[in-house]
């Protein structure tokens, strides 16, 4: 059973076409008459002839995007973690949607295929493989597949041009409001998304100009950390902080000890991903981690009273989210 998705979705990019940010989508006529819905899904056109009816949605992401457009019921299955911190109504749906899998790395064409479902809307799943061949094999068997804009960086010779993640995120919640019918809801939601998103920054001006250095600690390998692509990145730009490996043209890397200890951040985040298993599943676990780890020995940040920011990793992911954690990390960072 082939993997459509190996490796971490942490490596990915934030990117989407290989023109740049194409048009939302654009409706027209099905072959029935009723009105057909194109998607533009990481530079592919997806036509639906009539809105989905079953849902698996990969990842953490997915989930939360349809409830906010309004269409969190056709959730039928869920591939990933029921670790992710999902508001209430959206962790209800998960927990009564069928488990394909509890990693959604670990998804294969047959259990797509078994779940019977409409359409795929997730992750990255198809890094390694063709993704217009994939969703040519799905679509022959009656399912269409959709990539979460935030993750159309696991395709190559896409690219946003500089497209803010935040943006693509309220594409997503307004492209699926008019894919189930739902535009209003979906407006309403992408509304308040931006006025917390607003109210967040407005909250903070005491850092402005401060440095920080976001470092996620795996539950095993090296130290890792994310450049300019990133949306944790974006969520320190909007806070006034600046990003010391901004200037990096990744999502995600490994930054040798010499680099970690030669930028010497005012603020690290230390990020992480709970998996029920790891010995990093709390903020007060990934602090520990930091200042024993022997490769940030030199890294004076991370022993100092109020300079380490925990941050869980779902909080910096491509999805509503990212509003929840621009919200807390403004909240710690007033209270620091």
């Amino acid at each position: 059973m082939r993997k459509l998705r190996p490796g971490l979705a942490l490596t990915t990019a934030l990117l989407i076409t290989a023109t740049g940010c194409t048009p939302a989508g654009t409706t027209g006529t099905a072959k029935n008459g009723s009105t057909a819905i194109t998607i533009n899904s990481c530079g592919r056109d997806v036509t639906f002839d009539t809105p989905p009816k079953r849902i698996l949605a990969i990842g953490s992401e997915a989930p939360s995007l349809l409830v906010a457009a309004g269409a969190g019921d056709k959730i039928t299955h869920y591939a990933g973690s029921l670790k992710v911190p999902f508001e209430q109504d959206t962790k209800a749906l998960v927990e009564r949607a069928e488990r394909v899998s509890e990693d959604s790395h670990n998804v294969s064409y047959e259990m797509i295929l078994n779940s019977k479902a409409d359409v795929v809307i997730g992750t990255d799943i198809t890094k390694g493989v063709d993704i217009n061949a994939l969703a040519k094999r799905l679509e022959q068997a009656g399912t269409k597949l959709l990539t979460v804009s935030g993750y159309c960086g696991g395709i190559p010779g896409r690219s946003t041009n500089g497209a803010n993640g935040f943006d693509l995120i309220y594409q997503d919640v307004n492209n699926y409001g008019r894919l189930f019918g739902t535009s209003q809801k979906a407006t309403e939601s992408v509304k308040r998304m931006q006025d917390r998103v607003t109210a967040a920054k407005e909250r903070l001006t005491t850092h402005t100009g401060k440095t920080a250095a976001p470092l996620y600690v795996p539950a095993k390998g090296g130290i890792g950390s994310y450049g300019g692509q990133s949306l944790v990145s974006e969520q320190m730009t909007a806070l006034g902080l600046k990003n010391v490996f901004a200037d990096v043209p990744k999502r995600y890397f490994e930054p040798s000890t010499e680099e970690l200890i030669g930028k010497e951040p005012d603020l690290v985040f230390g990020m992480y991903l709970p998996t029920g298993s790891s010995n990093t599943e709390t903020d007060e676990d990934v602090v520990k981690q930091l200042r024993t780890r022997p490769e940030l020995k030199g890294l004076a940040t991370v022993h100092k009273d109020g300079a380490v920011l925990p941050l869980n990793y779902f909080y910096t992911s491509p999805g509503p989210l990212a509003v929840d954690g621009i919200e807390l990390i403004a909240s710690r960072l007033s209270a620091s």
